[in-house]
């Protein structure tokens, strides 16, 4: 008797020492792809997939590798890193349940199938409508570097704050002349494209961004506006779509300063990342032009309120019950007559940006932006007028978040 239970406590404790040391190679993991997992039984097999689907068929395909080790009966520790989440499960002895715990996320988990493969299965099914209760949804916007909804500088959340932020100037040149204060001309569509690449956690993301804007002001002073950037993310292999729609209006309150309520509704994800979102703001936007000979200093400023709402989804609620408060605070200088390249304007503009979120814990709740861009204007002389910027953009954050893009926009 003394014998057997030593035997079985001896059991326990190497199960227990392979899991911590599963869960210290897998946080140690240079994780490009999104998903990453450490099977151990005795010896250990490191992967790394796009998407959960891929990430168990190579956990199946793992345990049979490493027969004769591996029977259907062993007892196993897998160690998982669903993107930048840790889940630590294990099959007992002879058992076919698999017992998963996800201390980022506070909850444990016994999924019994009738073979480990069906634990397994119920297990993927489990990450695809979002943990437990959707605990899982909300532990990726505080755990996750790469989560497409909320969480970091490439999500769904602040790109809604930034389109909001963007859309206080509807001209690179505003504050400039004393003719217009909104746009030049009365109705004014811009277009352009943004390329970056942003690190955190041992992620990397490529973000493609396409800004569409429309406004329009009958004086050149008040305007309305309509908003609808569509943004594409690439982790690893992964994809992911996000996407807002926003209504404004711009009210000069003077020849100097305007102020830009909006209201927006957005809307993204991924069915590698096996997420979906939707979330609703409102916010305001302050622009103070300050007029310095041949240069403007303009003080920009933005506070919003976010809340996530329900999206259904195949049956499947996705809701991150998120409600956060975003403050967006810059200095930009800029040059009203910079001087000429092949008889053409150049302007140059430099600006500072500090974003803060609120409430809500995010894994990046702080992050900072630089940027330097390229002015001209009347390119095309059969438009009456339009307007060409390239600029350079580098942002750095908590958690060592870097990250940097080239934008160009065009407005006609």
């Amino acid at each position: 008797m003394k014998h057997t239970m030593r035997s079985t406590m001896f059991k326990q404790f190497a199960r227990l020492a392979c899991t911590a040391f599963a869960l210290c190679q897998i946080a140690a993991l240079q994780a490009y792809q999104p998903y990453h997992a450490i099977v151990s039984v005795g010896a250990n097999t490191s992967i790394a997939a796009p998407n959960v689907l891929n990430l168990i068929n190579q956990v199946q395909t793992s345990l049979k590798v490493l027969s004769p080790l591996y029977t259907p009966t062993s007892a196993v520790a897998i160690g998982f890193n669903l993107r930048g989440i840790l889940a630590l499960s294990t099959f007992a002895e002879n058992s076919t349940s698999l017992v998963v715990n996800v201390p980022q996320a506070n909850f444990m988990q016994i999924y019994n199938g009738a073979t480990r493969d069906a634990s397994l299965q119920l297990f993927k099914d489990s990450i695809k409508e979002g943990g437990n209760h959707h605990r899982l949804l909300k532990a990726y916007a505080k755990y996750s570097p790469i989560d497409p909804i909320a969480g970091n500088p490439n999500s769904l959340l602040f790109q809604m704050a930034q389109s909001d932020y963007q859309a206080g100037n509807l001209s690179p040149l505003s504050g400039c002349t004393t003719s217009w204060s909104a746009q030049p001309i009365k109705s004014q569509v811009q277009a352009g494209s943004y390329i970056g690449r942003s690190f955190a956690g041992n992620f990397d993301t490529t973000v493609v961004t396409m800004p569409l804007r429309y406004s329009y002001s009958p004086n050149l002073h008040f305007a309305y506006i309509l908003d609808a950037p569509l943004t594409y993310l690439r982790n690893g292999g992964a994809s992911s779509i996000i996407g807002s729609l926003g209504l404004g209006i711009r009210y000069p309150v003077t020849h100097a300063w305007s102020l830009t309520p909006l209201l927006r509704m957005g809307c993204g994800g991924s069915l590698d990342l096996c997420t979906s979102g939707n979330l609703l703001s409102a916010g305001v936007t302050s622009v103070y032009n300050f007029k310095l000979d041949q240069f403007v200093v303009a003080m920009n400023n933005y506070g919003g309120y976010f809340s996530s709402t329900n999206l259904w989804l195949t049956g499947i609620n996705y809701s991150y019950k998120l409600h956060n408060y975003i403050l967006k605070n810059g200095l930009t200088l800029k040059t009203c007559h910079g001087c000429l390249l092949c008889h053409r304007p150049i302007n140059f503009s430099l600006s500072f940006t500090d974003s803060v979120i609120l409430k809500d814990r995010l894994y990046i709740n702080h992050f900072d932006e630089v940027s330097i861009a390229l002015i001209t204007q009347y390119l095309n002389p059969y438009l009456a007028y339009d307007c060409l910027s390239l600029g350079f953009t580098f942002q750095f954050g908590q958690k060592d978040f870097k990250g940097y893009n080239l934008n160009i926009a065009y407005q006609f």
